[in-house]
């Protein structure tokens, strides 16, 4: 199992530090981890960097470690923008990019701003998927759908490799699932239960098959929100209370203990285990902390997986 963590957070009460950013990718880099993940909204009721910005953030500072793109909301924008930026994050840091890419819905103020209508978030993600995937694989590259269309397109210049960066599929949808299997390389979901993510395991692998694609080759990812303390009871309150204030909804204590890797060194273990049974091939950490104590827990979370990536 590779780990990662998420560098780039949606905390809740202010923009982070600047330096933060610098400081968690040279620390995840140092402490070994695989990836590090940012994500994206336009218009959120929390602070969040630009994804891009982030992961050139990360990738100036660091040399070996992904970037992960969890997840690109593909409806708000143009394949041929989205393809423009990952080709050159790819290329700039070597080849080091994993591009999440999503349906978005968690914030309509997304698609307010975007000027994109929700309803249709589905059917531009089935068509963007399709068209990213031949801009970052052809020059010139062309296609014509619904909501997108263009002839001889070439970004230039491309993905470090010609096959260009893994697209990962985010979601927990049966429409996702169906996109991940037939349209991905890989799933990468967040809050789902270990039972469940080895049902959607199940259901990409058998999208892959029918539709003549060989299930071994994809990717199964997870962003698990996490938090460590040697107090259970205090990390379960603490990422119910942060979780909370983060989306602006209510977290109950069975969401904590059912869909996130919360509780002591041992506890948290034991639940990191459960996923690597459940299929997890790739998992990265999010640490349901704000600013405050957001590095410590990146190093505690590094040493909850270090015990288990020899054993699953």
């Amino acid at each position: 199992m590779l780990i990662g963590v998420q560098g780039s957070g949606q905390l809740t009460t202010r923009p982070p530090d600047p330096g933060r950013y610098r400081a968690v990718s040279e620390l995840a880099e140092e402490l070994g981890y695989d990836s590090i993940w940012a994500g994206e909204h336009l218009s959120f009721h929390n602070p969040i960097l630009d994804l891009g910005v982030a992961l050139a953030t990360f990738a100036a500072v660091t040399e070996r470690i992904r970037l992960g793109a969890g997840v690109v909301l593909l409806p708000l924008r143009h394949p041929s923008l989205v393809a423009k930026q990952a080709a050159s994050l790819d290329y700039i840091s070597g080849g080091r990019l994993l591009l999440g890419l999503g349906v978005g819905g968690e914030g309509a103020g997304d698609f307010e701003a975007a000027g994109v209508p929700i309803g249709e978030r589905g059917a531009r993600a089935d068509e963007g998927i399709a068209a990213l995937r031949l801009l970052l694989t052809e020059r010139p590259a062309s296609y014509s759908g619904r909501f997108y269309r263009f002839e001889n397109v070439s970004i230039e210049p491309g993905p470090a490799h010609l096959a260009g960066p893994p697209l990962l599929v985010g979601g927990r949808s049966e429409a996702a699932l169906r996109r991940a299997g037939t349209l991905g390389d890989g799933w990468l979901p967040y809050l789902v239960s270990a039972r469940r993510y080895a049902t959607g395991v199940d259901a990409v692998r058998g999208h892959a098959v029918a539709a003549g694609r060989d299930p071994d080759a994809l990717g199964h990812v997870l962003v698990a929100f996490a938090l460590v303390d040697e107090d259970g009871e205090r990390a379960r309150e603490l990422a119910r209370t942060h979780l909370s204030q983060r989306y602006g909804m209510a977290f109950e204590r069975h969401h904590v203990e059912r869909l996130c890797i919360v509780g002591t060194p041992e506890e948290c273990a034991e639940r990191v285990g459960e996923y690597a049974a459940a299929g997890v091939t790739h998992l990265s950490f999010n640490p349901a902390v704000d600013e405050d104590g957001f590095l410590d827990q990146v190093a505690l979370l590094h040493d909850v997986a270090a015990g288990l990536r020899s054993t699953v």
